[in-house]
């Protein structure tokens, strides 16, 4: 075998996505991977790491990483106290060459998991009295922080939506609040973001108006409160996210001249293979109903959840006719003596940028066999890494197997998806929406998002 070049750069995966007009997969950036990837070698295992590696080269917006680069991700405001990043590669990155989706923190307002003291002791202040939580809202401060921090730090943004699903959620500050005063909330947000955004710093972030649906017509109450905000794209949340949802409010916006000036759609919580693939076909037969390019994106957690709590490596798809084979798998790193002394060798899958520096064992750091981890933090993001990489890898291959004239191999493409393809083709120009709507309704149904898959373990 040829000796491996471990000074090389890694392929750059967001020239791929650009280049084949891909949608695009974002991971949802934490904040400890983000400030990691900025730490000295000396800093790390004290300095005891493989000969040319370097941190650095976790950071991949770097286009010059040895192990692989895609400047693409979602950050979320929601995650810290204040307004202004410290050591982090979403502060450091070129903006000219890279991408970053801000999340206004929505979540952690209807979970009650709000990073900031004073924020959160000010929401909880008002939690059962709803009209005061209402008259009160501007001044906790959480909009004007959040917005501060999505105009220094990302190129578009969800705007800031008071989630639907917090009524009566134990724990949320919002749990007593109806969906009106939610809605009324979330349209005093857009207002003051249109209003303000770019107040301190340029021309701002763009926006993405979120929709949102709770049932018993709540989905169209908040579409006829924002509708009018003039911004440069559209979130889907929740039930709209799901793809029946999706199509209706995508001909729906169409429709009534609300994607004339949108440039990006992003539909939350939604992963690869199979979403990216049927997002691309969404993706270029609505731009080409729109008249214009735009962009699809969707995301998710699942990299850094499955290094976290599994300690688990994604591994791609073998793909087959099979809409089952279309699912990435888990195996576990294992947590064994033998494995963290180096007794019982474990290889790195051959197919990650981390087999050009590591081996399994070299993740299972710790030899004390009363450790109740034998991962490290470092060993952890490194995990994270190889994840984030497996994600974009297997969005990209899904669609090379439909769209690419070189690669393409319907063979192994399920039925469904493909008809889903040919769907989607015709959808956005038919003058029978609603007819081919319901004809391919439970198609759409049998490709919505199933469960995580269970991790095994490997050795």
């Amino acid at each position: 075998m040829p000796e491996i070049d471990r000074k090389a750069h890694g392929p750059d995966l967001k020239k791929v996505y650009d280049k084949r007009d891909y949608a695009i997969y974002l991971p949802s950036l934490q904040s400890p991977y983000a400030s990691f990837a900025t730490k000295l070698e000396s800093e790390v295992r004290d300095g005891d790491l493989p000969k040319d590696f370097r941190i650095k080269d976790l950071d991949f917006f770097n286009p010059n990483s040895r192990l692989w680069s895609c400047g693409y991700a979602l950050y979320s405001a929601g995650q810290f106290t204040d307004s202004q990043l410290r050591s982090d590669i979403i502060a450091y990155r070129d903006r000219s060459k890279s991408v970053v989706i801000g999340d206004s923190g929505g979540f952690q307002l209807g979970t009650g998991k709000i990073s900031n003291v004073n924020e959160k002791a000010a929401l909880n202040r008002y939690a059962n009295d709803p009209a005061q939580q209402v008259a009160n809202w501007h001044a906790t401060g959480f909009r004007e922080r959040t917005l501060e921090f999505l105009d220094l730090y990302c190129d578009y943004s969800m705007t800031l939506d008071m989630p639907l699903w917090a009524r009566n959620k134990n724990g949320s500050q919002l749990r007593n609040l109806e969906v009106d005063q939610l809605i009324q909330l979330s349209v005093e947000n857009l207002r003051f973001f249109a209003d303000n955004r770019g107040r301190n710093h340029g021309k701002g972030t763009k926006f993405l108006s979120v929709l949102q649906d709770d049932g018993n017509g709540s989905g169209f109450r908040w579409y006829d409160a924002v509708k009018d905000f003039e911004f440069e794209g559209w979130a889907f949340a929740g039930d709209i996210a799901r793809l029946p949802q999706t199509m209706t409010w995508l001909r729906k916006l169409l429709d009534e001249k609300k994607l004339d000036k949108t440039e990006w759609i992003h539909v939350l919580q939604n992963s690869p293979p199979i979403m990216t693939a049927l997002y691309t076909a969404i993706q270029r037969s609505l731009s080409k109903a729109a008249g214009h390019k735009i962009t699809l994106s969707c995301d998710s957690s699942s990299p850094h959840q499955a290094a976290g709590k599994n300690r688990a490596l994604y591994r791609r798809p073998t793909y087959t006719s099979k809409l089952s084979s279309w699912r990435m798998s888990l195996d576990v790193v294992p947590q064994n003596i033998q494995v963290a002394k180096g007794r019982a060798p474990v290889p790195m899958p051959e197919e990650s940028p981390l087999a050009k520096f590591f081996s399994i064992n070299d993740l299972v750091y710790h030899d004390d066999p009363y450790q109740h981890s034998f991962v490290d933090p470092f060993a952890e993001h490194l995990i994270v890494n190889h994840n984030i990489y497996v994600f974009h890898a297997t969005a990209q291959e899904s669609c090379d197997l439909i769209f690419d004239k070189k690669k393409r191999d319907l063979s192994v493409v399920p039925t469904a998806i493909q008809e889903f393809i040919g769907f989607a083709e015709s959808y956005f120009t038919t003058d029978k929406p609603d007819e081919l709507h319901q004809q391919f309704e439970p198609i759409m149904k049998k490709l919505c998002r199933k469960k995580k898959p269970k991790p095994t373990t490997t050795t």
